[in-house]
């Protein structure tokens, strides 16, 4: 994938009108990159994508842009086109 060309989430977020903030959840990620939630859900528990569960809450984990693209970013390498 050529990260120059590549989209980032805030663009990809402006573009279905979701504003911006510091914490996204992962339903309005999953929207965002078109990945399934129940995919984010699985790649936060076992730690491959960064999230946070805010204090007080016991379900609801918020992700962060730069998480989300680092994410993408290293589930790309060593991906060859076919």
């Amino acid at each position: 994938m050529d990260s120059s060309r590549a989209k980032t989430f805030q663009q990809m977020a402006d573009e279905l009108g979701i504003r911006h903030k510091l914490m996204y959840t992962l339903r309005e990620a999953s929207r965002v990159t078109g990945v399934p939630y129940d995919t984010l859900r699985i790649e936060c528990k076992a730690g491959r994508l960064r999230s946070q569960l805010p204090e007080g809450r016991k379900v609801g984990r918020m992700v962060r842009p730069e998480w989300v693209e680092q994410w993408i970013e290293e589930g790309t390498h060593g991906i060859e086109a076919a």
